[in-house]
């Protein structure tokens, strides 16, 4: 049995399955280590460290396998199947603007991936000079976006997401926050196309690469509107650059170039982008509550 300490999960990791997970969470620590030896044991690789910035999944590199340098990825006892259906994700797109998926073990909910080197992300890549991120974040949500897949059984619905926000109502979340985003996402998705969507588009899961400029990790794998889709990467464009002083004029023109090349109206733009906040917020408030900082409140950024 290899060293615990050698795999020891991140702290943030070990926190937020600690929390989410509660006895099961704690027994999955415990055998975090074992999981890993019959990965490295099934699939022939040698497995790292964990990368620290891991908060939600063990992740670490792997060596040794056939396909090249790799990345291992072990889901915890959540109660989302999201390791499923991030694997279908990849497997649907085979590599076409996003790491390739190598292997899966459902049992073990694993999956080994492809490797993106040098594998810097957006936030570090553009750093300094952020509007020049807008552009290839475009390029790349083009390169992507796909009509829905043939078997959906390993997809989440985006309808599912908003749905489960009504049970705020029972809730101290902020019910006008929570009803203004319901109507604008029920009016918003009412004619919209569903796409195939990542589902979290944001500067930290657009990494460099070689055999494309940029590709994506860390799928979710979701049915819904690309109005969303934009949406996630708008409001994560706003954290990244919240303590900008032009930031009013940097998400501004965002708008308007993503407006510009999907043909959606800015004014849709910034009521899903309202709506995504909120929804993200919800999550917070629901999952780790003592995380929640009323971040719902940055959902007026937007402006609607």
């Amino acid at each position: 049995m290899p060293d615990p300490s050698t795999f020891a999960p991140p702290p943030e990791l070990a926190k937020h399955v600690r929390e989410t997970c509660g006895e099961a969470g704690e027994e999955w620590l415990a055998r975090l280590p074992v999981i890993i030896r019959q990965c490295e044991e099934t699939w022939a690789v040698n497995i790292g460290a964990a990368f620290q910035m891991a908060e939600f999944n063990f992740v670490a590199p792997a060596g040794g396998h056939p396909y090249g340098p790799s990345v291992i990825k072990i889901a915890p006892p959540f109660e989302n199947e999201e390791f499923r259906t991030e694997a279908a994700y990849l497997r649907n797109h085979n590599g076409r603007g996003c790491v390739a998926l190598l292997e899966e073990d459902v049992e073990r909910r694993a999956i080994l991936i492809e490797r993106a080197e040098p594998g810097v992300n957006f936030a570090d890549h553009f750093s300094g000079h952020e509007m020049d991120s807008i552009n290839p974040a475009i390029d790349i949500l083009r390169r992507v976006a796909s009509p829905p897949p043939k078997n959906e059984q390993d997809v989440i619905t985006l309808r599912d997401w908003f749905g489960n926000l009504n049970r705020c109502e029972s809730s101290a979340f902020p019910a006008g926050y929570a009803g203004r985003a319901l109507d604008a996402y029920g009016r918003l998705s009412a004619d919209a196309s569903m796409m195939y969507l990542h589902g979290d588009l944001h500067p930290g899961n657009i990494v460099t690469a070689t055999r494309e400029p940029f590709l994506l990790i860390d799928p979710k794998g979701i049915l819904g509107p690309i109005g969303y889709e934009i949406a996630v990467f708008l409001n994560n464009f706003h954290w990244w650059q919240e303590d900008c002083a032009d930031v009013r004029w940097r998400l501004a023109t965002a708008v308007e170039r993503f407006s510009e090349a999907f043909d959606i109206p800015e004014t849709d733009l910034r009521e899903w982008a309202f709506a995504q906040m909120v929804l993200s917020a919800w999550w917070t408030f629901d999952e780790m509550p003592n995380l929640y900082d009323n971040d719902v409140a940055k959902a007026d950024i937007w402006d609607v």
